[in-house]
């Protein structure tokens, strides 16, 4: 994964809350779109790449700082859309030589070496607070960070390392930050500063913000000192927009050029004039139930008896042709089919510890000590196998999904109550008190190297939950730090038995698309990350080629 934090379910990937900037005048020039105009992930608080604990925090940050290493869809380097050229590991992967390309931040000055040490700095002055803390082992795992010169820097590792999670997973995350514009700002001005457009005055991107409207939208206009290629609009919006129908609404009326498919209006959205049907690239991401682990009212998570019921459960293949018109894929473990450079052999040919079998299911409570109740619900020394679920609103699809999954887990004894929040007070719940909550619908992207280390390790930074396990933790280990892959798979197979979280199908991204917006594909790449260059329209809305 990138390290970017949480994420809201992939069905919601487009999708956030609240009003719409209406389009102006579209351009006559065919290669330019004007304003270009589409749904957040959800709400933004950040567009700081130093705070981004969310995906649409990090889309709204990596608009304007570019990637020191953007990973494609096949999970390989991009050097074309990399910060840097040249990546040189000692046999050991204990040190890490790196060349940076050519580039300018938008007042002119070079990015250099000392705005990837800055970068660093911040992180390292941040600590446990900073939301990549311990992917990639970060901050803690470089022992020293020099700069040779203007365009080469060299990390030391405290000890050896797997190179490639390591590029993957740490290095990725030091993206240069402008040195000679923010370090007159100490940490806490940085903080407050993270929402005010007139501070990203400085960036390398092509993309500055120009204004942030709190619940409507987030308006940026082309970095015109941008290196890369030109971008082919004057104005690009993310706008808030809070329902499924109303995105649909929006696209139907025209003012806003891309949408999510809500399965709901499946049937009807097949023929909007002015508007086509597109799936993008699978994306290396999965949704599931997180249970909380730390909270003793719901001991009953620990057992992973349990947690292979409410696996084994889940009737992925049926959800996926009922819910999603066919339109999605089956996800078991921590590493998706969309993500195959990395993922097991033996999970490739579909043989998982785990799969829909409700016998099994029931077969699992019965050994972990549970016998069906008056209602039919599970129970064990008068407590009934019953928790309340944190789901975030919004979306009609999530609301299918969860029912889906409810009516499965009730199936085999098991009840689920559903609780709906905010997106943001979800992530304030799940990152407050341990009895604060008991479940929670959520989903990752795991683009890049997918070890488990922010996820499942003891302690990890995104383990909400409070999973623990030796095992676990040591097939971990190894798989950061031996080269090589064999030590991955393990991981992978053991944490599809563990099921630290219960892992459930995805969607495959699908969505509606203005006419004149093309470019789409690309623009959507693996992991959230977004490239505005490859947008442009045609003013006739001509056939994509």
């Amino acid at each position: 994964m990138l390290g970017r934090a949480h994420r809201m379910k992939i069905l919601a990937f487009f999708l956030a809350a609240a009003l719409v900037w209406p389009i102006a005048a579209r351009a006559a020039d065919p290669h330019d779109c004007g304003t270009v105009i589409v749904p957040a992930n959800a709400d933004i608080t950040s567009f700081s790449p130093l705070f981004a604990n969310a995906l649409a925090n990090g889309q709204a940050a990596e608009v304007m700082y570019e990637n020191l290493i953007w990973i494609d869809r096949h999970a390989q380097i991009d050097w074309s859309r990399s910060l840097v050229t040249a990546i040189t590991a000692s046999d050991d992967g204990t040190t890490y030589d790196v060349t940076l390309r050519p580039w300018h931040w938008s007042d002119g000055t070079l990015v250099t070496s000392a705005d990837v040490l800055y970068g660093f700095k911040l992180i390292k002055e941040l600590g446990t607070t900073y939301p990549g803390y311990g992917q990639g082992g970060m901050p803690d795992i470089i022992k020293s960070l020099t700069a040779t010169d203007a365009t080469h820097f060299r990390v030391v590792l405290t000890h050896p390392a797997n190179p490639t999670w390591f590029i993957y997973e740490g290095l990725s995350q030091l993206t240069p930050l402008p040195s000679h514009d923010w370090s007159r700002y100490n940490i806490d001005q940085l903080w407050q500063l993270q929402t005010t457009p007139s501070f990203y005055k400085t960036i390398d991107g092509p993309l500055r913000l120009e204004r942030f409207d709190i619940g409507r939208d987030a308006v940026y206009v082309p970095n015109p000192a941008f290196d890369g290629p030109k971008v082919k609009f004057s104005r690009f919006i993310f706008t808030f927009i809070e329902g499924d129908g109303v995105a649909v609404q929006q696209i139907e009326a025209g003012n806003i050029d891309v949408s999510g498919l809500p399965t709901e209006f499946y049937s009807g959205v097949q023929h909007i004039p002015g508007v086509r049907i597109e799936q993008i690239a699978p994306q290396a991401s999965y949704d599931y139930l997180g249970l909380n682990l730390k909270n003793s009212k719901v001991a009953f998570f620990r057992d992973v008896r349990v947690r292979d019921a409410m696996a084994d459960s889940q009737d992925q293949k049926k959800f996926i042709q009922v819910v999603l018109h066919g339109l999605g894929y089956e996800v078991h473990g921590p590493v998706t089919p969309a993500n195959l450079a990395f993922e097991a052999p033996q999970l490739q040919r579909g043989d998982y510890p785990t799969g829909y079998d409700p016998a099994k299911a029931r077969a699992l409570l019965k050994a972990a000590g549970f016998t069906p109740g008056p209602d039919g619900i599970m129970q064990k020394d008068g407590q009934r196998l019953s928790f309340v679920v944190l789901t975030a609103t919004g979306s009609t699809e999530g609301d299918e999904m969860i029912e889906f999954i409810q009516a499965d887990l009730r199936a085999v004894g098991i009840e689920m109550k559903v609780h709906e929040v905010e997106f943001n007070q979800m992530l304030a719940i799940m990152n407050g008190p341990a009895d604060g909550w008991e479940a929670a619908d959520s989903g990752m992207f795991s683009n890049g190297y997918p070890s488990g280390e922010g996820l499942f390790a003891t302690g990890a930074y995104l383990n909400n939950g409070g999973y623990s396990d030796k095992t676990m933790d040591q097939l971990i280990n190894d798989s950061v730090n031996k080269p090589g892959l064999s030590a991955l798979y393990a991981y992978e197979i053991y944490a599809s038995a563990q099921q630290p979280v219960i892992f459930g199908a995805s969607p495959a991204p699908v969505l509606l698309v203005s006419d004149r917006l093309h470019g789409v594909y690309d623009f959507y790449g693996p992991g959230g990350l977004l490239d505005p260059t490859k947008l442009y329209c045609t003013s006739d809305g001509g056939t994509e080629s």
